[in-house]
């Protein structure tokens, strides 16, 4: 019989087993997972990684890692999932739908709204998982790109693969109107880590900007060249002309060739400083990531204060069951209109004015 449960810190060495097989070496590939998620697949985090056991045999693992998103100064209360398996042997059997059911039963409990999956596998899909969001993918290429600036003057920058400055980039990362919230401690494990970069590489690249006589940080870029001369940013923060400028050192100071940026559709500064420069983009849901709303309620009392905020004046803010009808009483629909940008349909006024709400962009440092 298969038992399903959160797992315990003696199980964390079979848990990697799992899920290094399924993800790593099945594949030719390094068994990476413990070293890329430190904070995620570890003892200290084993109450919120889910198991199937059979005979004492781990068989299936879904992993979750609670993390709060700052919107607008607002917190909302999330999960992040992943490391999502089933052993070959025991696929097919529908473990990995009744472990599924299980963890959304266990958040929902808890009062966590939201969970933000890594992946968009059917599996998702069929139970009210969706994609959401919006993000505009750019490829900045040398020769191809140039902007103006203004008031950069005394600016100066430096290259870094130094753990150490993780001060530095806390300090310009919580100034962020919208991101997870993440501590100082953090910030060098996972620059250390390179959670979100597969293959592995053997460490991330931090570009920060600078004032140089006030000795202010004003930006930085973490990323990694996926091939020689082709640079991927991973995560960026602060002043967004000194942003840009940064990806303009990259490209002409340090010898890159093109650089490709992911920029969310809430960040309407950035946006609007790169078409500009009249650049092309493509754009998406935000990328192999759904996301499922887990508790109505604990959902819509985190974000009142973000809509309130938005809302006519004078008009009383709506209940959930004030919301359009079709989407009500289906959770899949309910979290298209909360957070989709993408292909959205018309809602009509007011919602339109002030739906979708933006979600932290999730291929950042600690999406798990």
């Amino acid at each position: 019989m298969i038992d399903f449960r959160p797992a315990r810190p003696e199980d964390v060495e079979q848990i990697l087993g799992l899920v290094n097989y399924v993800f790593r070496t099945s594949s030719g590939l390094e068994p990476t997972m413990g070293r890329q998620f430190p904070t995620f697949i570890c003892p200290e985090n084993a109450s919120n990684l889910y198991v199937a056991v059979d005979n004492g045999r781990i068989v299936a693992h879904i992993g979750i890692k609670k993390n709060t998103a700052i919107i607008y100064g607002h917190k909302v209360c999330m999960a992040n999932m992943g490391a999502v398996c089933t052993h070959p042997d025991y696929q097919g059997k529908g473990i990995g739908t009744a472990l599924l059911h299980e963890v959304f039963r266990n958040l929902c409990e808890e009062g966590i709204g939201l969970v933000s999956i890594s992946g968009t596998r059917g599996l998702y899909k069929r139970n009210s998982c969706v994609e959401v969001g919006e993000t505009f993918t750019y490829v900045l290429e040398k020769g191809k790109f140039s902007y103006s600036y203004k008031n950069l003057e005394g600016i100066r920058f430096y290259v870094s693969e130094d753990v150490d400055k993780a001060e530095v980039l806390f300090d310009i990362y919580r100034e962020e109107p919208i991101r997870y919230q993440r501590t100082k401690q953090e910030f060098p494990v996972l620059l250390k880590a390179v959670p979100m970069v597969h293959p592995p590489v053997p460490a991330l690249t931090v570009v920060v900007a600078s004032f140089e006589e006030e000795d202010t940080d004003l930006a930085y870029i973490i990323g990694y060249e996926k091939k020689p001369g082709a640079f991927k940013v991973v995560e960026y923060a602060g002043e967004r002309m000194a942003v840009v400028w940064l990806i303009e050192k990259l490209l002409h100071d340090r010898g890159m060739q093109e650089v490709t940026l992911e920029v969310p559709a809430y960040d309407r500064d950035l946006l609007s400083i790169l078409n500009s420069a009249r650049l092309s983009c493509v754009s998406s849901c935000y990328p192999g990531t759904t996301v499922r709303i887990v508790n109505k309620e604990s959902l819509w009392s985190d974000i009142s204060p973000i809509i309130d905020e938005a809302w006519n004046e004078g008009v009383p803010l709506p209940s959930l069951a004030g919301l359009p009808d079709q989407v009500v009483d289906d959770d899949a629909k309910l979290a298209q209109f909360l957070f989709t940008r993408f292909n959205r349909p018309y809602y009509g006024q007011p919602w339109d004015q002030v739906f979708p709400l933006p979600l932290p962009w999730p291929n950042g440092l600690n999406y798990i």
